[in-house]
């Protein structure tokens, strides 16, 4: 595993060395024309002492080559020195080294250099044109003075080594620098790391971001809503044992007693009520097992299947499966419901809102009572009902029979008061809007209501 510091100076400087280099290739095409800039005036100058020194003698071309012409251009390089003194007139060698190369193009009033090879050597060439009177005419003249270039190439090199040592040097400083920015600037990390080891096992509570840089703010940000997703599963595992500790240990108990009962039991018609007792008990903690599992699954934090689900038919469903208990206490069961209603949710979820809801209803409704399951839209946003005309339940009391474990005094019926706790809890998780209200016209009962979202319909089919 790489450290973070050792990647930004990778990132830092490589690039950094690679400027480096290309500026050294551009320093040395640089500094090259920096050295035939300063050697060319040189040479220029040696050209014109040499034109200065140039006469006409009995219509000849007379040359006084001075001495100082061509030593201002002797160097510690050890340059070889080459001229020439041409009449344009007719192309006629007047004095110097006969085969100098002369220039490709015309020359006009000012000098001219160029590059050429002469005795297998580079070379570098000034050609200055030059006139003198010869009576009444002038006497055109070319007048060339040449060098090798090893005292240019030696400036040049030492001004790009120079150039570049100097570079390479601010480049060492600069890493030294960068090193140090690095560890000031990766400070914050460092503590937050030792205050995050030194955290107990238990500890979930945000990271403060106020230190950090604002760079690493998304990443502690990010790490701050998995630690609270982690923190709500923790509080819902410790929810769950807490509340199926609670309500099991009765039931369970109930069972061992019912069964010692009836293994004391010698008569078959006293064995077969206790029995029947142990089969009810039985299936009132089957259902109060349901119950925590389906709380457990609606617990904040938790992630969510979601699918496409027709609500029409799933309370359709729903409430086929409650007939057989609507039967026994003579309740008219009845579903209204048309088309196809698509909406978004978990299905075992949703099954488990409707079935705790009907199934209150059926409890707490009298005798021979009525209780219905509507499906429906409002507004084009998607609606279930189940409207009974039992006792209902006070205003006062419907906020409360929405907390856990919350019995209304008086009541008769058994239950775990987990059911609209359920409810409640699946409704948040939808996003589904859960309304307690008595049934219009004043007959007495509770209307229990859930409209979902418009964003949350998947499809609508006639």
């Amino acid at each position: 595993m790489r450290r973070l510091s050792s990647l930004l100076l990778g990132w830092v400087l490589l690039p950094t060395l690679v400027l480096w280099a290309l500026g050294s290739i551009i320093g040395n095409v640089r500094s090259l024309a920096q050295a035939h800039e300063a050697y060319d005036r040189t040479l220029l100058g040696s050209a014109l002492v040499i034109s200065e020194r140039l006469s006409l003698v009995d219509g000849e071309v007379v040359a006084e080559l001075p001495y100082a012409a061509l030593e201002m251009l002797r160097t510690d390089a050890q340059d070889r020195i080459f001229y020439r003194v041409a009449d344009l007139r007719d192309g006629r060698y007047v004095t110097g080294y006969e085969d100098l190369p002369a220039p490709a193009g015309p020359t006009g009033e000012g000098p001219v250099f160029y590059d050429a090879v002469y005795k297998n050597q580079d070379i570098r060439i000034v050609a200055v044109k030059y006139a003198l009177l010869d009576d009444t005419e002038q006497r055109p003249l070319l007048v060339q003075v040449a060098e090798t270039l090893d005292a240019r190439r030696q400036l040049s090199r030492r001004i790009m080594t120079e150039s570049a040592a100097l570079q390479l040097l601010l480049i060492a400083s600069a890493a030294g620098l960068i090193v140090l920015g690095i560890r000031q600037g990766l400070s914050p990390l460092t503590l937050l790391r030792r205050q995050v080891r030194a955290r107990g096992a238990h500890d979930l509570t945000p990271i403060d971001t106020r230190a950090v840089p604002r760079e690493v703010a998304p990443l502690i940000h990010a790490i701050n809503s998995h630690t609270e997703r982690q923190r709500l599963l923790s509080e819902a595992q410790a929810r769950f044992v807490a509340n199926a500790s609670h309500q099991l240990k009765t039931p369970l108990t109930v069972l061992r007693a019912e069964v010692d009962h009836a293994l004391m039991q010698t008569d078959l018609d006293s064995m077969r009520a206790v029995v029947t007792r142990l089969y009810e008990t039985t299936g009132t903690t089957g259902r109060l097992v349901g119950q925590l599992l389906a709380l457990a699954r609606s617990e904040p934090g938790r992630s969510l299947e979601f699918q496409d689900i027709d609500l029409t038919e799933l309370a359709r469903d729903v409430t086929l499966e409650m007939l057989s208990a609507a039967r026994s206490k003579g309740i008219d069961l009845g579903f209204e419901g048309g088309d196809p209603l698509i909406v978004r949710g978990e299905h075992v979820l949703l099954h488990e809102l409707i079935a705790n809801v009907v199934h209150n209803a059926i409890v707490y409704t009298q005798e021979r009572g009525r209780v219905t399951v509507i499906v429906g839209k409002d507004q084009s946003r998607p609606t279930l009902q189940v409207v009974d005309n039992g006792p209902g339940i006070p205003a006062a009391e419907r906020a409360r029979v929405l907390e856990r474990f919350y019995r209304m005094a008086g009541s008769k019926e058994q239950g775990s008061g987990l059911g609209l706790a359920i409810v409640k809890e699946i409704c948040a998780s939808h996003g589904i809007e859960l309304e307690l209200a008595d049934v219009p016209g004043g007959a007495g009962g509770l209307r229990v209501s859930f409209v979902w979202p418009s964003g949350n319909v998947a499809a609508v089919s006639g």
